[in-house]
Protein backbone atom coordinates (compact mmCIF):
# COMPACT_ATOMS: atom_id res chain seq x y z
CA UNK A 1 0.00 0.00 0.00
CA UNK A 2 1.72 3.47 -0.77
CA UNK A 3 2.31 5.71 1.82
CA UNK A 4 -0.14 8.89 2.80
CA UNK A 5 1.81 11.75 0.51
CA UNK A 6 -0.50 14.93 1.19
CA UNK A 7 1.52 16.51 -1.13
CA UNK A 8 1.88 13.97 -4.10
CA UNK A 9 -2.38 14.28 -3.85
CA UNK A 10 -2.27 18.16 -4.14
CA UNK A 11 0.35 17.86 -7.20
CA UNK A 12 -1.68 15.36 -9.31
CA UNK A 13 -5.49 17.30 -8.61
CA UNK A 14 -3.91 20.76 -9.13
CA UNK A 15 -1.83 19.94 -12.07
CA UNK A 16 -4.05 21.40 -15.05
CA UNK A 17 -2.02 18.92 -17.84
CA UNK A 18 -2.70 15.47 -16.19
CA UNK A 19 -4.86 13.17 -18.16
CA UNK A 20 -8.19 11.57 -16.29
CA UNK A 21 -7.89 10.31 -12.95
CA UNK A 22 -8.47 6.62 -13.31
CA UNK A 23 -9.38 3.49 -10.64
CA UNK A 24 -6.75 1.29 -10.25
CA UNK A 25 -9.52 -1.96 -9.94
CA UNK A 26 -6.95 -4.49 -9.47
CA UNK A 27 -6.02 -3.02 -6.25
CA UNK A 28 -9.59 -2.35 -4.79
CA UNK A 29 -10.14 -6.49 -5.88
CA UNK A 30 -6.77 -6.84 -3.70
CA UNK A 31 -8.07 -4.44 -0.66
CA UNK A 32 -11.53 -4.27 -0.86
CA UNK A 33 -12.27 -3.46 3.15
CA UNK A 34 -9.01 -0.85 2.31
CA UNK A 35 -10.84 0.78 -0.19
CA UNK A 36 -14.13 1.20 2.09
CA UNK A 37 -12.24 2.83 4.49
CA UNK A 38 -10.35 5.05 2.49
CA UNK A 39 -13.81 6.31 0.50
CA UNK A 40 -15.89 6.57 4.04
CA UNK A 41 -17.97 8.62 4.54
CA UNK A 42 -19.07 8.53 0.86
CA UNK A 43 -20.47 5.00 1.39
CA UNK A 44 -22.85 5.82 3.51
CA UNK A 45 -23.94 9.13 2.05
CA UNK A 46 -23.55 8.59 -1.46
CA UNK A 47 -23.51 12.56 -2.43
CA UNK A 48 -21.11 14.91 -2.90
CA UNK A 49 -19.98 16.23 0.72
CA UNK A 50 -20.84 19.80 0.29
CA UNK A 51 -23.67 22.42 0.57
CA UNK A 52 -25.88 21.78 -2.32
CA UNK A 53 -26.52 18.03 -1.09
CA UNK A 54 -27.37 18.53 2.55
CA UNK A 55 -30.97 18.33 1.97
CA UNK A 56 -30.34 14.54 0.48
CA UNK A 57 -28.56 13.91 4.13
CA UNK A 58 -29.20 13.23 7.05
CA UNK A 59 -27.03 13.03 10.26
CA UNK A 60 -27.13 10.10 12.77
CA UNK A 61 -24.91 9.23 15.76
CA UNK A 62 -22.44 11.89 14.02
CA UNK A 63 -22.43 9.67 10.94
CA UNK A 64 -24.28 11.21 7.34
CA UNK A 65 -26.35 9.06 5.37
CA UNK A 66 -28.21 9.08 2.39
CA UNK A 67 -31.86 9.72 3.19
CA UNK A 68 -33.30 7.82 0.15
CA UNK A 69 -31.32 4.49 0.97
CA UNK A 70 -32.07 4.71 4.69
CA UNK A 71 -35.41 5.71 4.95
CA UNK A 72 -36.74 3.13 2.16
CA UNK A 73 -34.49 0.31 3.85
CA UNK A 74 -36.49 1.26 6.92
CA UNK A 75 -39.59 1.62 5.94
CA UNK A 76 -40.01 -1.69 3.36
CA UNK A 77 -38.46 -3.65 6.48
CA UNK A 78 -40.50 -2.52 9.41
CA UNK A 79 -43.61 -2.47 6.59
CA UNK A 80 -42.60 -6.47 5.76
CA UNK A 81 -42.69 -7.32 9.64
CA UNK A 82 -45.43 -5.45 10.36
CA UNK A 83 -47.54 -7.66 7.66
CA UNK A 84 -45.88 -10.43 8.76
CA UNK A 85 -47.07 -9.71 12.44
CA UNK A 86 -50.86 -9.30 10.76
CA UNK A 87 -50.19 -12.36 8.96
CA UNK A 88 -49.20 -14.68 11.67
CA UNK A 89 -51.94 -13.39 14.16
CA UNK A 90 -54.53 -13.88 11.05
CA UNK A 91 -53.60 -14.42 7.63
CA UNK A 92 -57.20 -13.47 6.20
CA UNK A 93 -56.51 -10.04 7.22
CA UNK A 94 -53.73 -9.67 4.06
CA UNK A 95 -55.94 -9.23 1.50
CA UNK A 96 -53.78 -9.35 -2.02
CA UNK A 97 -55.85 -7.52 -4.41
CA UNK A 98 -55.61 -4.24 -1.75
CA UNK A 99 -51.81 -5.12 -1.22
CA UNK A 100 -51.19 -5.03 -4.69
CA UNK A 101 -52.72 -1.85 -5.61
CA UNK A 102 -51.93 0.21 -2.49
CA UNK A 103 -48.62 -0.65 -3.25
CA UNK A 104 -48.66 0.79 -6.09
CA UNK A 105 -50.77 4.07 -5.19
CA UNK A 106 -48.20 4.68 -2.69
CA UNK A 107 -45.09 4.14 -5.35
CA UNK A 108 -46.80 6.21 -7.85
CA UNK A 109 -48.14 8.88 -4.84
CA UNK A 110 -43.72 8.59 -4.28
CA UNK A 111 -43.04 9.31 -7.72
CA UNK A 112 -45.36 12.84 -8.15
CA UNK A 113 -44.36 14.09 -4.66
CA UNK A 114 -40.59 13.41 -5.37
CA UNK A 115 -40.70 14.92 -8.88
CA UNK A 116 -43.14 18.44 -7.84
CA UNK A 117 -40.04 19.05 -6.25
CA UNK A 118 -41.38 19.88 -3.06
CA UNK A 119 -38.54 17.00 -1.51
CA UNK A 120 -35.73 19.20 -2.54
CA UNK A 121 -35.38 21.35 0.83
CA UNK A 122 -37.34 19.72 3.02
CA UNK A 123 -35.94 16.66 4.91
CA UNK A 124 -39.12 15.68 6.44
CA UNK A 125 -41.46 15.54 3.55
CA UNK A 126 -38.47 13.74 1.69
CA UNK A 127 -38.07 11.09 4.17
CA UNK A 128 -42.11 10.66 4.66
CA UNK A 129 -41.92 10.12 0.59
CA UNK A 130 -39.06 7.17 1.26
CA UNK A 131 -41.37 5.80 3.65
CA UNK A 132 -44.22 5.79 0.93
CA UNK A 133 -42.14 3.76 -1.24
CA UNK A 134 -41.04 1.38 0.96
CA UNK A 135 -43.89 0.86 2.25
CA UNK A 136 -45.65 0.55 -1.09
CA UNK A 137 -43.07 -2.08 -2.39
CA UNK A 138 -43.44 -3.98 1.13
CA UNK A 139 -47.53 -4.46 -0.10
CA UNK A 140 -46.15 -5.27 -3.36
CA UNK A 141 -44.09 -8.01 -2.28
CA UNK A 142 -46.49 -9.38 0.55
CA UNK A 143 -48.88 -9.61 -2.23
CA UNK A 144 -46.67 -11.76 -4.73
CA UNK A 145 -46.00 -13.67 -1.63
CA UNK A 146 -49.59 -14.94 -0.82
CA UNK A 147 -50.08 -16.09 -4.32
CA UNK A 148 -51.59 -19.29 -4.13
CA UNK A 149 -50.14 -19.80 -0.04
CA UNK A 150 -47.25 -18.11 1.45
CA UNK A 151 -45.34 -21.22 0.88
CA UNK A 152 -46.40 -22.45 -2.42
CA UNK A 153 -43.61 -21.53 -5.12
CA UNK A 154 -41.34 -19.91 -2.36
CA UNK A 155 -38.47 -19.74 -4.58
CA UNK A 156 -40.17 -18.42 -7.79
CA UNK A 157 -41.38 -16.16 -5.65
CA UNK A 158 -38.32 -14.58 -4.12
CA UNK A 159 -36.30 -14.43 -7.42
CA UNK A 160 -39.78 -12.31 -8.95
CA UNK A 161 -39.49 -10.18 -5.93
CA UNK A 162 -36.15 -9.83 -6.28
CA UNK A 163 -36.27 -8.32 -10.06
CA UNK A 164 -38.84 -6.13 -8.78
CA UNK A 165 -36.21 -5.05 -6.38
CA UNK A 166 -33.49 -4.57 -8.97
CA UNK A 167 -36.23 -2.62 -11.11
CA UNK A 168 -36.89 -0.31 -8.48
CA UNK A 169 -33.49 0.20 -7.36
CA UNK A 170 -32.37 0.91 -11.34
CA UNK A 171 -35.15 3.58 -11.68
CA UNK A 172 -34.10 5.24 -8.18
CA UNK A 173 -30.22 5.24 -9.36
CA UNK A 174 -31.25 6.69 -12.57
CA UNK A 175 -33.30 9.71 -11.00
CA UNK A 176 -30.63 10.19 -8.50
CA UNK A 177 -27.97 10.01 -10.76
CA UNK A 178 -29.56 12.53 -13.08
CA UNK A 179 -30.48 14.54 -10.09
CA UNK A 180 -26.90 14.70 -9.16
CA UNK A 181 -25.30 15.47 -12.03
CA UNK A 182 -27.67 18.41 -12.75
CA UNK A 183 -26.98 20.17 -9.48
CA UNK A 184 -22.92 19.21 -10.27
CA UNK A 185 -23.33 20.75 -13.79
CA UNK A 186 -24.79 24.01 -12.50
CA UNK A 187 -21.99 24.37 -9.33
CA UNK A 188 -19.14 26.43 -10.32
CA UNK A 189 -16.92 23.34 -10.83
CA UNK A 190 -19.12 22.20 -13.64
CA UNK A 191 -18.71 18.36 -12.93
CA UNK A 192 -14.45 18.86 -12.13
CA UNK A 193 -14.58 16.54 -9.36
CA UNK A 194 -10.50 17.28 -8.31
CA UNK A 195 -11.69 20.90 -7.98
CA UNK A 196 -15.40 20.33 -6.39
CA UNK A 197 -15.17 20.15 -2.50
CA UNK A 198 -17.33 18.05 -2.41
CA UNK A 199 -14.85 15.27 -3.89
CA UNK A 200 -11.53 16.40 -3.37
CA UNK A 201 -11.04 15.52 0.34
CA UNK A 202 -12.09 11.64 -1.01
CA UNK A 203 -9.93 12.18 -4.46
CA UNK A 204 -6.88 12.84 -2.12
CA UNK A 205 -7.48 10.13 0.21
CA UNK A 206 -7.85 7.46 -3.17
CA UNK A 207 -4.58 9.17 -4.63
CA UNK A 208 -2.37 8.78 -1.58
CA UNK A 209 -3.50 5.15 -1.21
CA UNK A 210 -2.73 4.33 -4.94
CA UNK A 211 -6.93 3.57 -5.23
CA UNK A 212 -6.71 6.26 -7.74
CA UNK A 213 -3.47 7.36 -10.81
CA UNK A 214 -3.17 9.89 -12.98
CA UNK A 215 -4.11 8.51 -16.99
CA UNK A 216 -0.51 9.63 -18.10
CA UNK A 217 1.25 7.97 -14.90
CA UNK A 218 2.10 4.20 -15.00
CA UNK A 219 0.54 1.80 -12.17
CA UNK A 220 2.76 1.98 -8.74
CA UNK A 221 3.50 -1.29 -7.06
CA UNK A 222 0.39 -3.45 -6.00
Amino acid sequence: MGDPNPRRCEEVLDDENRGRLLLNMRRVIRHPLHFLKVTDPFISSHHPACTHFESHLVTIRGRKWCIGCTFNSISFFSAMIILLFVWLIDESLLIRFYLFWGGVALSILYFLVSFSGITEERKRVKIFSKFLLGSGFAGICWSTLLLDGLFTNLTVKLVVILMLYLGFVTILNIKRSFEIFRECEECEFKMRWSKCPGFRDTACKLIDADFVYPEEVQQGNE
